[in-house]
């Protein structure tokens, strides 16, 4: 009989995709690589301590990972670690990490960072914990390592490559034999294939069919007969296989060369493409974290995550991949029309096409209706087409309406049909299609949405929302923002609650009874918008809600909660979410009014690759927290803090402080918020959405509490993790009672010889004295005098900008110099820490326009505005200087170089997010262009260009943005071949980018955001 995981192997692929079966696209997938920091993109291997963090051994170094920043380990930093090529880890019962590398074994407790160096001096290929204390380690010999003791394993005395328990025996793997090795030492051996001796084995894995072997040369089992016999992998080809995991679900995964193959339990294997992952890679690790998060390390592409979600997509077979409308058939089937087809999906997963591309063209197909059980009409761009089952082809009907775009087929409560689009709303009954008698009145006949409840119709356009009733038309949301809004969902309640979804201003709510709207936005719980589909589920109380970045829910019962505060909304699928062969940030593209089917208790939405199906009964997802970890404390010295530790005492002359933090999330780690502050020195939280470190000067000695809390942007500040740490700045000796006390008493004495000698001397200077004071006053009423004028003269020159508060350019141009001379002092320290002095030169485009249309009031106002979002985004120790006009020049001092192009793409996004509100009550949007360079540039020569040449350098970039189409974002890049000697000349600075530029030496870097 064979071995049951072979019949397994050789399972194919099923051609029907059942709708309820779990797949790999169900996973969401991640990567990181080296442009994200990473050291290196060859990963060899992956772990994970009991903090969380998950580590990572790649071929320049060992890399420890909290979800966003990588932190690098090597041999020029940690002498104890054997090379920077680096094979295994292992973490093992006691918290240790063990690190094979390419020269020999070393170790590291993850708490404190501390290395330690092993008596193993080859390439460790394997490493084992056999009991706990007991290490073995596979480095061309079998080694045992107890109580930090190293050992030889005589019971083999060969090359051994691979190592894996099972129960109280060890399997080893050598170049010829496989042998096992139980607790006391009795050992057995077993021969390989001879093409398995040739070549490296990669990995042994037990499960309870046995043991398996991954190789150079295949993929092999070793059978009852106690036989080495060689296996088929799932697409039936011989290659080279890495890695073998069965996880904690029971999903099986085998790497083998530039392919992927997973399967779900007691479902056949399916096969990951390097189409899917967009790359190639061979994975030469798979590893499965804490949280079930599987890890997929590539040899030449870096890290992968696949973790499992909520939702599962729908591929189906032969079907378009675009989708656009789904609804569900009188035949109780999923009809999915696609970008160039139309077909329906059975209960058991199978497709079939009713409508070709070629008698659907290039329509989008709106809205779905069927008159009768084989009549389906389709609401169309170009009109409304008839489908009728059996026949081939589209019908068209309703002369009056060819050419124009249709986006709703809606039935009504008298046996009719609603229609509606951009020629406005009809109706249809007994044969006659009737316009409807307000269409007038609207201000845009442009129909987007419609829904009949009893004798109440209510519809949305593109400007505004209406209700038709006792045949008189009204305007709802009159004195809102939604009177004017691109209806794009609604949803009218069994209670008669009114739920409309807008383009711009989120979900407009009237409530039974009320006459005030509520307005559900990002900032009261909304997750993403534009919403693009609404669906009210009566048994669970529930209303779903899509958009074009994901998937979200929220109970009817709590929409009064908008009238007091934030509204709890659950996210199914958010804009970090990933699956495979997918965009991140784009989920829902549906179309008219067909953007959502519940068909077979789980709800279908259309999206650019393939279907996203949710379980209409989803339990409520248990809450996800990523807690905050305080990760070390730099000041003159860098202090490692224990997650457990509460109470760090620093150095007596550590006043300057950066405390590095972050929490550990790897599912979405960009949804994390954090806030924090010093109590005993902070007044108040600081609000720094993804910053990851805090920084403070000149502290005092005392105690001071560091307290920090994160959150996902979909949650509230109530609902945030929070961690603190108590940090102790002792007193020097001249800080203490008794130093101060020591000079009081010196003081004290020098005051008493002094007045003894003024009484003595009284009389005999008393005329002297007379004369000195008249002097003295008549000095003082001249010095009063030119006081007076040089506080005259200051006004005039004072470094404030007297609209915004902000600095001005005199400020900058006295203070900026200072700056560089600290950061020149400093300049070793800083270039190790990767930090630089970041120049952002920052310019409102169309700023006139404003103040042409507005006013000069309503400019201030938005200048102000813009002013007060500067200052919010900066650091304390960084300035905001206005420099001229609506132009602002943010100064960042001791910033991460890689930091800075992020802290402006931020910047410039933000602004272009924020409506600002003019003082008349109207409210308007701005964009802003921004140029930017860092001071020191680091070019050929080893020179230090001046800062007034970097500033010039930013000013230029911004010009290029200006140039280039505004809103965005540019900076230049010089070729490593540009000497510094060629910008000694600053005042001819222009003509020498242009010459470089000209000859390829340098380029602009612009990203714009039209």
């Amino acid at each position: 009989m064979k071995n049951a995981l072979l019949l397994l192997l050789l399972l194919c692929s099923c051609s029907a995709f059942s709708y309820n079966q779990q797949s790999v696209y169900d996973f969401d997938i991640k990567h990181w690589g080296s442009t994200e920091g990473l050291s290196s993109n060859s990963v060899r291997s992956v772990s994970q301590d009991a903090q969380g963090y998950i580590w990572l051994a790649t071929q320049f170094g060992l890399n420890r990972f909290d979800g966003v920043q990588f932190e690098h380990f090597t041999k020029e930093t940690h002498r104890q670690l054997a090379s920077n090529v680096l094979t295994k880890l292992l973490h093992d019962s006691r918290g240790y990490m063990w690190v094979g590398t390419k020269a020999g074994l070393s170790g590291f407790d993850p708490v404190t960072l501390k290395f330690d160096r092993y008596q193993i001096l080859a390439e460790v290929t394997a490493i084992l914990e056999v009991r706990p204390g007991e290490i073995w380690v596979a480095a061309d010999n079998l080694f045992r390592i107890s109580n930090g003791k190293v050992s030889r394993v005589e019971q083999v005395r060969s090359q051994v490559s691979q190592l894996e328990l099972v129960g109280n025996q060890v399997w080893v793997s050598s170049t010829e034999q496989l042998y096992r090795i139980d607790i006391d030492g009795n050992t057995s051996s077993f021969a390989l294939p001879a093409e398995l001796m040739q070549t490296p084995v990669y990995d042994l894995y037990q499960t309870e069919s046995g043991l398996h072997i991954a190789g150079e040369s295949g993929f092999y089992h070793l059978d009852e007969s106690a036989t080495v016999k060689k296996c088929q992998l799932p697409d039936h080809s011989n290659t080279a296989v890495y890695k073998l995991l069965r996880d904690s679900r029971g999903n099986s995964w085998i790497s083998a060369h530039r392919k992927l193959f997973h399967r779900h339990p007691n479902q056949p294997w399916q096969h990951i493409t390097g189409d899917e992952l967009g790359s190639y890679p061979w994975f030469s690790d798979i590893f499965e974290d804490k949280d079930q998060n599987i890890w997929l390390a590539s040899f030449s592409d870096g890290i992968y995550r696949a973790s499992a979600g909520n939702i599962r997509r729908v591929l189906p077979k032969d079907a378009d991949p675009i989708i656009r409308s789904v609804s569900v058939t009188p035949d109780n089937t999923l009809l999915i029309a696609g970008q160039s087809d139309v077909g329906e999906m059975q209960a058991d997963g199978s497709y079939s096409g009713l409508i070709t591309a070629e008698s659907l063209g290039a329509a989008t197909v709106y809205d779905i209706y069927w008159p009768q059980a084989d009549v389906m009409w389709l609401a169309l761009d170009k009109g409304v087409m008839q489908y009728r089952r059996g026949e081939v082809g589209l019908t068209p009907i309703f002369d009056a309406l060819k050419g124009f775009t249709v986006r709703l087929l809606q039935p009504d409560n008298q046996g009719g049909v609603w229609l509606g689009g951009v020629m406005g709303l009809y109706r249809y009954q007994q044969g006659e299609l009737t316009p409807f008698s307000k269409n007038d009145e609207l201000e845009s006949r442009n129909i987007t949405v419609l829904q009949q409840q009893q004798q109440r119709l209510v519809f949305g356009t593109t400007r505004g929302l209406y209700q038709y009733e006792q045949q008189q038309l009204s305007r709802l949301g009159v004195g809102t923002a939604l009177f004017n809004s691109y209806v794009t969902a609604l949803q009218v309640l069994p209670d008669n609650s009114v739920l409309a979804a807008t383009l711009d201003d989120g979900i407009f709510v009237l409530l039974p009874g009320q006459a005030q709207w509520l307005q559900l936005h990002a900032g009261n719980g909304l997750p993403h918008s534009p919403v693009v589909s609404l669906e009210f589920d009566a048994a669970s109380d529930y209303i779903w809600v899509s958009s074009h970045k994901g998937i979200f829910r929220l109970r009817a019962a709590d929409l009064a909660q908008l009238a007091t505060g934030t509204l709890v909304v659950e996210e199914i699928l958010g804009p970090y979410d990933r699956q495979l062969g997918t965009v991140p940030g784009r989920c829902c593209n549906g179309a008219g009014h067909a953007k959502v089917a519940l068909w077979q208790q789980q709800y279908w939405y259309p999206t650019l690759k393939g279907l996203v199906a949710v379980p209409a009964d989803l339990n409520p997802a248990l809450s996800r927290s990523a807690s905050p970890v305080i990760k070390s404390v730099v000041g003159q010295q860098h202090y490692i803090v224990d997650s457990e530790q509460a109470k760090l005492v620093l150095e007596l002359d550590d006043r300057n402080l950066s405390i590095q933090y972050s929490a550990l999330e790897f599912v979405k780690p960009a949804a994390l918020k954090f806030r924090y502050r010093l109590r005993g020195f902070d007044q108040q939280w600081h609000e720094v959405g993804e910053r990851r470190e805090a920084v403070y000067t000149n502290l005092t000695p005392g105690s001071f509490v560091f307290q920090l809390q994160s959150r996902f942007d979909n949650e509230a500040w109530r609902d945030s993790q929070s961690v603190q740490l108590e940090l102790v700045i002792p007193k020097r000796f001249d800080e203490t009672l008794i130093y101060r006390a020591l000079w009081l008493l010196l003081v004290l004495f020098c005051l008493y010889g002094l007045l003894w000698l003024l009484r003595r001397n009284t009389q005999h200077q008393q005329q002297q004295m007379t004369r000195l004071v008249r002097q003295r006053t008549q000095e003082l009423e001249n010095s009063n005098l030119k006081l007076n004028e040089l506080n005259e003269q200051l006004a005039l020159l004072t470094h404030k900008d007297s609209l915004t508060g902000l600095r001005n350019r005199r400020f900058m141009f006295e203070q900026l110099p200072k700056d560089i001379e600290h950061f020149q002092r400093n300049r070793e320290s800083m270039q190790q820490q990767g930090k630089c002095v970041a120049l952002i030169h920052l310019d409102l485009d169309n700023f006139k326009q404003v103040n042409d249309q507005f006013g000069n009031s309503a400019g201030d106002s938005c200048i102000q505005q813009v002013a007060g979002i500067l200052i919010r985004e900066t650091r304390g120790s960084d300035y905001v200087v206005r420099f001229a006009g609506e132009e602002f020049v943010l100064v960042l001092r001791d910033i991460q170089l890689e930091l800075v192009a992020q802290f402006c793409y931020r910047l410039n996004e933000l602004i272009a997010k924020t409506v600002f509100s003019l003082p008349d009550g109207h409210r308007t949007r701005l964009t802003c262009s921004v140029g930017y360079a860092v001071y020191p540039l680091a070019l050929l020569g080893g020179q230090l260009i001046n800062w007034e040449i970097s500033l010039q350098l930013a000013e230029m970039s911004l010009y290029q943005v200006k140039h280039a189409g505004k809103n965005g974002v540019a900076t230049i890049h010089f070729d490593q071949q540009v000497d510094a000697f060629e910008f000694e000349d600053s005042s001819h600075i222009e003509a020498q980018v242009e010459r470089l530029l000209a000859a390829g030496l340098a380029r602009f870097d612009v990203k714009n955001n039209l």
